[in-house]
């Protein structure tokens, strides 16, 4: 059986809004941060961002985004 293919998650951000980003693709919040990576050996680090003003945008869900946190189609 073929593994789905991961599927952005559409979300509307909020200007000026602090966000965390999941780096370790543990989180069971993706695409945020829910703090699974502190559970890990490596030491990962949510990507923490902002947005100039409010806009709807697709998170990257498979963590292979060259343009994180927004999906790029790397999936």
């Amino acid at each position: 059986m073929e593994k789905p293919v991961p599927t952005p998650k559409a979300c509307l951000l909020i200007k000026d809004k602090a966000y965390a980003y999941c780096t370790c693709n543990k989180s069971l919040e993706l695409p945020f941060c829910d703090g699974n990576h502190k559970k890990l050996k490596e030491d990962f680090k949510p990507l923490l961002f902002k947005v100039p003003k409010n806009m709807k945008a697709f998170l990257c869900t498979c963590g292979n985004s060259k343009n994180a946190p927004y999906c790029d189609g790397s999936h």
